[in-house]
């Protein structure tokens, strides 16, 4: 696959071409338009220089008298060194016999070159060229009057010769290519000079690079489940995803759209960002009250080489947090069972007080040697072959829920846990089986006839937790949907409980799988070894 071309040499090889492009046309046109004024200017210089001559009364008075001391040729002579770009002066009288020249020897003799026949025959004023002594020359024509008698009396030819004219032109068009190539030099310093700034500017990225990076920014706004709200140096909001409208109840009533360049004072009233912008400050996890909901936000400003050019948070709904946090650890439901716990025993109490009220000494003896004897059952397999504290509480916790609704939750006595899994922690293992217990609880009947059934076994390679109840399983058309975050078929619930139990197995590399066909058994293996790299 070729490579395409990076940004940087693009825009250098663009500038670079657009100036040569842009130089070579003004080139062009500044070179024509000085060729043409050189050229101009020379016929003008020898014009001037011919009638300057012609109307000299030194020149006019000898060559009336035909110029007998040939002061005419010291005159022409004279002038010639004090003019540019005129290479000779000739003065011929009226036949075209020469009276100056810058070859003496050709004085006295006859013109040559054929185009002054028009200033001899019609005394016109013109410039020709033609080839003469000298070579081919650019050649001003004008005739001289004698004052007295207007009368004709001779011309005077004014050159200067085409080759230096080309010279010229090109001495010219030289110093012009210089020019256009210091010109050119400079845009090409600049180009690379632009090309860098707009490199360090995109922070070297490639315009594919900045595509896909904004792609990926924009995937990952729409992933993100916490709301998020960025503003730029003046308070304007640059930015702001669904969820943070979800969580400040705009979903329905406002067109993100529109928000977009508000002031964030506007949309999210009381809010620290503006304080943020101004001390330049990062706040973490502060609680804040919008719309009659209480979010937990982080506000961080954003620098750009150590300058703030903006602020961004991001905030989540408090009670969505303390919902989902009590999920996984099993706190809510730990809480409702020993409340139960304690309903339970002040009704065995009342039981014993009743019977010694009836004077019934040995039934109420025979009552507490009886709960005492269970008591110590379920203590002894916990305390003795479930060494995780919290397991143990979350364990006695549900055995006195279940009892208190007239299910038997039985733990089996070969049941042995010494140590987790690696990197797995306590609130994992209780968030696991408690919510399985919790669902079995729902699930069978509360007449007497329910009935729990748990066995958990660690060895050297794996832990193995078996749950199973006698209810009433689960529906065929819900087998496939049960690990699915925010699926219940329970009314008032949001359905976190398998979902959270399958994300904690599935990051220790376990299997958990189900069998429904009579009640509902769960079979469950982590591994006690975690692979490197996936710890």
């Amino acid at each position: 696959m070729k490579k395409a071309m990076k940004l940087q040499t693009k825009l250098t090889l663009l500038i670079i071409t657009v100036v040569f492009v842009s130089i070579s046309i003004i080139i062009s046109f500044v070179a024509s338009w000085i060729t043409e004024n050189i050229e101009s200017k020379a016929r003008t210089n020898i014009m001037n220089t011919a009638e300057m001559i012609a109307h000299s009364k030194e020149v006019i008075d000898a060559l009336n008298m035909k110029d007998p001391n040939r002061s005419i040729n010291s005159y022409v002579n004279l002038q010639l060194k004090n003019l540019e770009q005129v290479e000779y002066i000739t003065v011929a009288d009226s036949e075209g016999i020469r009276y100056s020249h810058p070859n003496p020897e050709m004085i006295g003799k006859k013109f040559v070159g054929g185009d002054e026949s028009r200033v001899v025959q019609m005394g016109e004023t013109y410039i020709s060229e033609a080839t003469g002594t000298l070579g081919k020359s650019l050649r001003a024509f004008t005739p001289i009057y004698d004052e007295v008698n207007k009368k004709e009396i001779g011309f005077v030819s004014v050159g200067t010769l085409t080759h230096s004219i080309e010279i010229a032109k090109h001495k010219a068009i030289l110093y012009i290519i210089f020019i256009g190539l210091g010109g050119l030099l400079v845009g090409i310093i600049g180009a690379i000079i632009l090309a860098n700034n707009v490199k360090n500017t995109l922070l070297g990225l490639e315009p594919e690079e900045i595509t896909k990076l904004y792609n990926e920014k924009m995937g990952i706004i729409g992933a993100i489940h916490e709301g998020l709200v960025a503003v730029d140096l003046k308070g304007r909001i640059t930015l702001i995803n669904d969820s943070a409208l979800k969580i400040l109840h705009y979903e329905n009533t406002v067109n993100k759209e529109l928000i977009i360049g508000r002031n964030i004072e506007d949309v999210i009233p009381n809010t620290r960002m503006i304080n943020v912008l101004e001390t330049g400050e990062a706040e973490f996890e502060e609680e804040q009250r919008i719309n009659n909901t209480i979010i937990m936000t982080n506000r961080i400003p954003i620098k750009n080489r150590g300058k703030i050019v903006g602020a961004i948070a991001s905030f989540r709904d408090k009670t969505e947090v303390t919902r989902l946090a009590e999920e996984l650890t099993g706190v809510k439901k730990m809480a409702w069972s020993l409340r139960a716990q304690n309903h339970e025993f002040m009704n065995k109490l009342h039981t014993i007080a009743g019977l010694i009220q009836l004077e019934e000494y040995e039934e109420a003896l025979q009552f507490i040697s009886d709960v005492a004897k269970i008591r110590s059952n379920i203590s002894n397999i916990l305390t003795e072959n479930i060494k995780d504290v919290s397991l143990s509480a979350l364990l006695l916790a549900k055995y006195n829920k279940a009892e208190e609704c007239r299910v038997k939750l039985k733990i089996d006595v070969n049941s042995k846990l010494n140590k987790l899994p690696d990197y797995m922690t306590s609130e994992e293992i209780v968030s696991v089986i408690g919510n399985l217990i919790e669902n079995s609880l729902d699930e069978v009947k509360n007449d007497g006839t329910g009935l729990i059934y748990l066995k958990i076994i660690q060895d050297e390679k794996f832990l193995n937790i078996e749950v199973k109840d006698n209810g009433s399983g689960i529906p065929l058309e819900y087998r496939e949907k049960i690990y699915e975050q925010g699926f219940s078929t329970k009314e008032g619930q949001r359905g976190h409980g398998m979902y959270i139990v399958k994300k904690i197995i599935d990051d220790f590399n376990g299997m958990i799988s189900f069998d429904a066909n009579e009640g509902i058994q769960w079979d469950i293996t982590i591994p006690m070894k975690m692979e490197e790299e996936k710890a």
